[in-house]
């Protein structure tokens, strides 16, 4: 009887810890990490991993820059702050990537609307972040225009 007893308890606390054997179910329980990054194009090239700033033409986008997050009728959910830029090398370029998270955030909306610094509004579906997927806003550096004063 004792042999049977630590067997059967270990597999109801792995079955018990809730989504595991919901395979049936649409939605994750709520709390789950909202992260992701704002990726600024026009980074100096360096050694990818280090420290970087973006663009001079990207002022809003820094260390410590707020990220507001919405749902899709434009209220405010949570607001957090980004962290310092990391060098990223991509295909087009090198890129300075400023992270961010938010922790346990509904996972019944459909969608998150993510806001950072004076850039336009970027909408998520909830459903890819709540399975890990993070939230990538592309950002590019303002270049001159070569219009007459």
């Amino acid at each position: 009887m004792r042999r049977l007893v630590l067997p059967l308890l270990l597999v109801l606390s792995i079955g018990g810890c809730g989504w595991l054997g919901r395979h049936d179910e649409t939605s994750k329980p709520d709390g789950f990490l909202l992260h992701g990054y704002v990726s600024v194009a026009g980074a100096a090239t360096g050694v990818t991993g280090t420290p970087c700033q973006a663009p001079a033409s990207v002022p809003d986008i820094v260390q410590g820059g707020e990220v507001r997050v919405a749902d899709t009728d434009g209220h405010p959910i949570a607001a957090t702050t980004l962290a310092s830029g990391v060098l990223a090398q991509q295909p087009d370029g090198y890129r300075c990537n400023f992270a961010f998270e938010l922790r346990d955030l509904s996972g019944g909306r459909a969608a998150y609307v993510v806001m950072v610094g004076d850039r336009p509004a970027v909408t998520f579906q909830t459903k890819p972040l709540r399975e890990g997927s993070p939230a990538v806003i592309p950002v590019s550096p303002v270049t001159a225009s070569s219009s007459p004063s």
